[in-house]
């Protein structure tokens, strides 16, 4: 009789070797989860499941909550499991089933999971509850430059060529510690503008890790007006699964009328191309809705996949202690665990 086995792994660089085997992105790897600490506080470990020899990998942070108990989260970005595409839906589900008993022996109370808009399209499990959130963009790397053109918006088109006769130019290279500040000023000022949420104001620090922990796979791209930096962006690279992701961005706001945002993703998809990759993931609106951000990421692909989230509750009876206690005891909130959210 085959048998489902379940256990914490320590994410490590034998972790990053075995998930060598999968399709999998930088959020799965022991460098990003170390670095996203920064930002998600937690202990980094992995959970480990294997079934005739097929084999499960998560990546999470382990929360602590009191009485010994605690919960889970994915990092920030697309953490989902990396996963043996061999195992059906049944045995998914069989297999989760057991790690969801293997975390509630263990002291977990819920689990809440960023599956991948890109490897973890046809994931399904009868556990917990997967939440359709909104749909993110991803170019297709593999056309020419000519479709990649062809398929830009006609005012997307009108903003590069704006960048372009007024001198704006773009440098792709390998972030380093001593470009943190420059990019940091440049990002912090776009949060500003948009009076994004405070969790977004990111320390220094998170990105002098991600130079630190992942070095190979982040990229810095800067556009210039005469020597001076007036955008920038960061993205990951992950040359065996051939996907780059845009990570963070930002414009200073006395340059936003030269559009080199735009003149960033178009480099971006064209270094990409050429480099050899297939999937430029833009990502979605904030909080994945349709909104100004999403169709400014429209205007270079209209190739739509979906970001979806699962939540299990492992431990229904302390889920709905830990509920009320907070005051925020509406089961079917939006938040997940609603238990953390902030009043």
């Amino acid at each position: 009789m085959d048998v489902i086995k379940v256990d914490f792994r320590e994410i490590d660089e034998q972790w990053d070797k075995d998930i060598l085997n999968y399709q999998f992105d930088i959020y799965h790897l022991s460098g990003w989860v170390e670095a996203s600490k920064e930002i998600d506080k937690g202990e980094s470990k992995g959970i480990f499941a294997s079934y005739k020899n097929k084999c499960l990998f998560f990546p999470v942070l382990i929360r602590a909550l009191d009485d010994g108990l605690w919960d889970m989260t994915s990092t920030y970005g697309y953490g989902g499991p990396v996963v043996d595409e061999t195992l059906s839906k049944q045995e998914i589900t069989e297999v989760m089933q057991e790690v969801v008993a293997f975390l509630h022996r263990q002291g977990c109370v819920s689990w809440f999971i960023r599956l991948h808009p890109i490897l973890n399209q046809e994931w399904s499990a009868d556990v917990g509850t997967i939440i359709e959130h909104g749909p993110t963009l991803v170019s297709d790397l593999t056309k020419t430059e000519e479709e990649h053109w062809g398929e830009t918006q006609r005012q997307h088109r009108q903003g590069i060529k704006k960048a372009i006769k007024a001198g704006v130019t773009v440098n792709i290279e390998k972030m380093q510690k001593e470009q943190v500040p420059l990019f940091s000023s440049i990002y912090k000022e776009t949060m500003q503008m948009v009076k994004a949420n405070q969790y977004y104001f990111f320390d220094d620090n998170y990105f002098y890790a991600l130079c630190d922990y992942i070095p190979t796979r982040v990229l810095l791209a800067t556009a210039y007006l005469e020597g001076t930096a007036i955008a920038s962006s960061i993205c990951t690279i992950c040359k065996e699964s051939k996907i780059i992701q845009f990570h963070l961005s930002g414009t200073l706001n006395d340059y936003r009328k030269l559009q080199p945002s735009k003149m960033i993703t178009h480099e971006i998809r064209a270094w990409g191309r050429e480099a050899g990759y297939e999937y430029l993931h833009l990502g979605g609106g904030v909080g994945a809705k349709c909104d100004t951000l999403y169709d400014y990421k429209k205007g270079f692909s209209s190739n739509e996949l979906m970001f979806k989230t699962q939540r299990i509750i492992v431990n229904a009876e302390k889920y709905e202690q830990l509920a009320l206690a907070s005051g925020n005891d509406d089961t079917e909130a939006a938040f997940f665990p609603i238990y953390r959210q902030r009043r």
